[in-house]
């Protein structure tokens, strides 16, 4: 325990990316090292102890992952705190956090504190980003490779991946805003490969996982808006609308490109026309809220994306005139 809190005094202190393994020249096909790592974290048997920093604070977890029958067993630990435990079973994600009710949902993998591009495609990926070859550095005294995956219209936020040269797990995943200023970061401080962890995550096949929570099929909703304004390959995923009054209302539709979301929220505004001065933005960690009224509506984008791309999302917004 010692060792670990030493390595996260030292990571609250250097939160940068190395320079120098940035300066080292191109080596290699890129993209297919991405892709051996995102299938080497979905298909080998390993246990990764890790810290998630965030705006939130530094959350350390320990992780263990491997395949029964070519489904994936994993589980998924908070190590202090509340010790909430996340245990996946094929495509079936348990979540057990203590004075809460568990349940179950559907997903092909866990998503809480771990980076969603581990999970990418990256020949998909690579329509809206350039991979980078930044050379050779050693995190923890490991040979990793450094890649940078920078958006290409600028829209997105951007991440440096060090891979493992012999595993190819990875071993920290930087989030970084259009200033290179770090949002999130992953980073392992211990990582095991063995039998030994399979034989451990095997009693997780006889225990009764609670009920799976079935979302209910939603009706067609049509709304007055649209955006005109979609970010490359982000499309729709859901849409919502609670009516709070006769005269109130809130309308939403969810937008995702696989690696980041975002919804824009429409409701009944006592303004009638948009004016500088109304707009109202903030940001927590990765999440951007940009707020503004037009057309008697208030127009609220909330989402990991930066301010000038949420500006412009939420900008483009369109009524149908009636």
């Amino acid at each position: 325990m010692k060792k670990i809190w030493f390595f996260t005094l030292l990571l609250v202190g250097s939160l940068s990316v190395s320079t120098q393994a940035l300066a080292q020249p191109q080596m290699g096909n890129v993209e297919a090292l991405l892709q051996k790592m995102g299938t080497t974290s979905q298909t080998s048997t390993y246990e990764l102890s890790f810290i998630n920093i965030n705006s939130q604070g530094i959350v350390p977890i320990r992780y263990r992952h491997t395949l029964v029958d070519g489904k994936p067993l994993a589980q998924l630990m908070q190590m202090d705190s509340t010790r909430r435990e996340i245990v996946q079973r094929g495509d079936e994600i348990s979540y057990f956090e203590p004075g809460l009710d568990a349940f179950s949902l559907r997903n092909d993998h866990i998503v809480d504190y771990i980076p969603a591009i581990i999970y990418q495609d990256f020949k998909t990926l690579s329509l809206h980003y350039n991979f980078i070859d930044a050379g050779r550095t050693h995190i923890g005294d490991v040979p990793s490779r450094v890649v940078r995956v920078l958006s290409k219209n600028n829209d997105r936020y951007d991440y440096v991946l060090f891979i493992d040269e012999t595993s190819y797990l990875p071993l920290r995943i930087d989030l970084l805003d259009k200033n290179n200023n770090i949002i999130e970061q992953f980073r392992v401080i211990t990582a095991t490969e063995g039998q030994q962890i399979s034989d451990e995550l095997n009693s997780l096949r006889t225990v009764n996982m609670p009920p799976l929570l079935i979302v209910p099929k939603t009706k067609e909703l049509t709304y007055d808006w649209s955006v005109t304004a979609l970010p490359e390959g982000f499309k729709e995923v859901k849409r919502s609308h609670n009516q709070i009054s006769e005269t109130e209302f809130n309308q939403s539709i969810l937008y995702s490109d696989g690696l980041f979301d975002f919804s824009i929220y429409v409701n009944k505004s006592e303004q009638r026309t948009n004016s500088p001065e109304s707009d109202k933005m903030s940001r927590y960690g990765r999440n951007t809220i940009y707020t503004y009224d037009k057309e008697g509506k208030e127009i609220t984008f909330i989402g990991q994306l930066p301010f000038a791309t949420a500006q412009k999302i939420a900008n483009s917004v369109v009524f149908t005139k009636k």
